[in-house]
């Protein structure tokens, strides 16, 4: 059993809620009090449906955002070529991708739009590759999400429920930095052990990197590929940023999420994308000593399920 669901199971028994894992465990039914809520994945049944669906999808959460006036991360949708449908004309050839990328200093991340942990998303700097990635995002998806690539300094999460910040915590990129005596494999080692402990058995990864030399082991800020979470202690970038998060979950009536933030390297903070399910597996495997902060937060979430008319 995963943490998450050792974690409502928990929950549920301390809190005389009836528990039953249906659909291959993918959907958590709780009963109480004649009600019948549900968790889908790591969506909680506190969202709206449609609200849910625009969160998912980068390009939609993107013109929703800004018709609010939110610096968002900018993203362009792009459909397949074999797409001939109306809503798709202006944006269904590669050739459109290839003009995006020349508009954006010859630099763009492309991905899934409906995507999430960090899977199929390509950093692009050469034009011969457009072509290729696009066939392959294009095998398992509808439509994919274009957008500049942004020089991101720091990323960071924060949850929100029933427009309170529950946590907030920085990813920090699996990025190493030598000492003149450690390989990349025992200071990736250090950094995130669990992660890299069965990644590592490269011929590249034994060399020993120089005094201050460093090594980027990945470029995105995804806890799921080798990122650590830690918590921050800057009081008024806290406050920014939970000023931020608030203001998206007011605005699209996000009930329980969580909100990630970009800071560039001009200290713009932007929203990068909004996650309708609150997922705090790979959170609670860095940071084993907040097991109870996540128990807490979903506790409170399923009482407000339980306890709230829909």
């Amino acid at each position: 059993m995963n943490n998450f669901n050792k974690i409502i199971k928990e929950i549920c028994n301390e809190n005389d809620v009836k528990y039953k894992l249906l659909s291959k465990d993918w959907i958590i039914m709780l009963e109480k009090n004649g009600k019948t809520r549900f968790v889908s994945g790591y969506k909680f049944d506190l969202n709206s449906h449609g609200l849910g669906l625009v969160a998912d999808d980068k390009y939609a959460l993107y013109e929703v955002l800004k018709e609010k006036n939110i610096p968002i991360v900018e993203h362009k949708i792009v459909y397949n070529k074999t797409n001939k449908s109306d809503y798709a004309n202006d944006c269904n050839t590669y050739e459109y991708v290839k003009e995006y990328f020349f508009k954006n200093n010859n630099h763009i991340v492309i991905k899934p739009n409906e995507g999430t942990c960090g899977h199929n998303v390509f950093d692009v700097t050469k034009i011969n590759e457009i072509d290729n990635i696009l066939d392959k995002i294009f095998i398992n998806n509808y439509s994919i999400s274009i957008c500049p690539f942004y020089n991101i300094k720091h990323e960071y999460r924060v949850i929100i429920l029933e427009g309170k910040s529950e946590l907030l915590y920085a990813k920090y990129l699996p990025v190493v930095v030598g000492d003149g005596n450690k390989t990349i494999r025992q200071l990736l080692f250090d950094f995130n052990y669990d992660y890299f402990k069965d990644k590592l058995q490269d011929s590249k990864y034994d060399k020993i990197l120089d005094d201050k030399e460093t090594f980027k082991y990945n470029w995105k800020f995804n806890l799921s590929q080798g990122a650590i979470a830690k918590k921050i202690n800057d009081k008024v970038l806290e406050d920014k940023l939970i000023k931020i998060a608030k203001q998206v979950g007011q605005e699209i009536n996000l009930h329980f999420g969580s909100i990630d933030i970009i800071q560039t390297s001009n200290n713009d903070l932007l929203v990068l994308e909004v996650n309708s399910g609150v997922m705090l597996e790979n959170y609670i495997k860095l940071n084993p000593n907040e097991y109870l902060t996540a128990k807490n937060i979903y506790k409170k979430a399923i009482l407000n399920l339980l306890e709230n008319d829909i």
